[in-house]
């Protein structure tokens, strides 16, 4: 618990820009101001945290063998033997944070710069990464993020879900995870399984918070799935379950990378083969935690890890988790309503898909709508899409400055 808080005071001191894949009015589908504006994206950064590490075991140098059908009883077992390695260092098992099972084999405790030199030395341990944080910030409030006129009354038809051939009728025993800011529970055009749902930050399941205080995960929610119900808007996959994975809290976003493994091990505790994870946060500094962490799920539990590749107009290669090549791992691009690669958009090897991520309307906090950019925006489309089945293509993006994505596509 004294992490927990300390972490939450870190964060109001922390002044970092744009890490999710957010950018703003670039261009707007019929329902938002055909303006654009150039956005000027900061040079992000997360923060080290003091004395805050992840350890990872080589698994063959473990006392317990990891069940993967038991996680309570492989939980149990972790603990002991991360406390009993804390002890052997002469560190107090108080200091030891979050246990790790599924997608890590290891742990995060604080732990001094001294000892930490110490234990990177020891044959049982794989590698040591300190643990970060950051934030997201508020999002813009731009009126031209706003529709032009309400679309309560009548429901809309978003140009990228046509785009990627939609909208389809969800009937399936799926479900898409949001790994984001959480999700408006009560927006009435989604369908919200908080039964599978996680809160990363508050230690106590009944303390758990899965309502979005930020707006960026419903927006994702809605492009996956908002249901066909004649007002508002209309996912990709129309009424497919979404389930929160809070990774990021509070109005500001904050985060960090303890929390964002924690969630991606919820989805292999609570996910089942065929699921599909949106992870609309493929911008990081390299980390080998996260793509370690997302790469072990998506194998393991044969769960479908669909994520952005960022807005930084560079090589995807460069950040985490956008950078993984798994079997069931999918990075996407973004592009506009010409087919055209969007000018922020990472590019590169890892990419496996491009889907329109500029000028999106869909679902927002408070029951409401708005208008986005951003790769996070492309993301959902191919999430949409991937928790239906195979996902076509039916044209490469144009103007890209390597090798051509395929642009995603489902027939009806």
């Amino acid at each position: 618990m004294r992490n927990y808080r300390s972490l939450k005071v870190g964060y109001l001191f922390l002044a970092l820009g744009l890490i999710m894949s957010c950018a703003e009015d670039l261009e707007r589908d019929s329902l938002i101001n055909e303006e654009s504006e150039v956005l000027t994206f900061p040079n992000y950064k997360t923060e080290p945290i003091d004395g805050q590490y992840f350890v990872v075991f080589n698994e063959n140098q473990l006392s317990f063998r990891i069940d993967e059908n038991n996680y309570e009883g492989s939980q149990a077992a972790m603990r002991k033997e991360a406390s009993d390695f804390l002890r052997s260092y002469k560190i107090s098992s108080d200091d030891l944070d979050k246990t790790f099972t599924m997608a890590l084999t290891g742990f995060t405790a604080r732990i001094s710069k001294e000892k930490i030199e110490e234990i990177k030395l020891d044959p049982r341990v794989k590698y040591v990464e300190q643990d970060r944080m950051g934030m997201l910030g508020r999002p813009n409030d731009n009126p031209k993020n706003q529709p032009e006129e309400p679309i309560t009354s009548t429901q809309t038809v978003p140009w990228g879900i046509t785009r990627v051939g939609g909208p389809f009728d969800y009937q399936g025993r799926h479900s898409v995870f949001i790994v984001d800011t959480g999700i408006d529970l009560d927006h009435p055009d989604l369908n919200v399984n908080t039964q599978k749902g996680f809160d990363a930050y508050n230690p106590k399941k009944k303390d758990w918070n899965m309502d979005d205080e930020h707006g960026h995960g419903t927006h994702v929610a809605g492009t996956v799935g908002a249901l066909d119900n004649h007002f508002g808007v209309v996912g990709v996959a129309a009424g497919v379950p979404v389930v929160p994975v809070k990774i990021f809290f509070g109005p500001w976003a904050a985060y960090s990378y303890s929390g964002m493994v924690a969630g991606i091990e919820h989805i292999g505790v609570r996910g089942i083969p065929g699921d599909v994870a949106n992870l609309s946060f493929g911008g990081f500094d390299n980390s080998r935690v996260l793509d370690d962490a997302v790469l072990n799920v998506s194998e393991k539990r044969r769960i479908w890890m669909v994520i952005a590749s960022g807005n930084s107009n560079l090589p995807a290669t460069e950040f985490s988790p956008a950078r993984i090549q798994g079997k069931y791992t999918i990075t996407v691009s973004a592009i506009d309503s010409r087919d055209r690669r969007a000018w922020f958009s990472h590019y590169g090897e890892p990419i496996k898909f491009a889907a329109p991520g500029i000028g999106v309307v869909s679902t927002w906090k408070g029951g409401g709508y708005r208008g986005e950019t951003g790769t996070s925006m492309a993301a959902p489309h191919v999430s949409g899409l991937r928790v239906l089945g195979d996902i076509d293509s039916d044209g490469y993006v144009l103007n890209y400055r390597e090798k051509a994505d395929p642009i995603a596509f489902r027939r009806k």
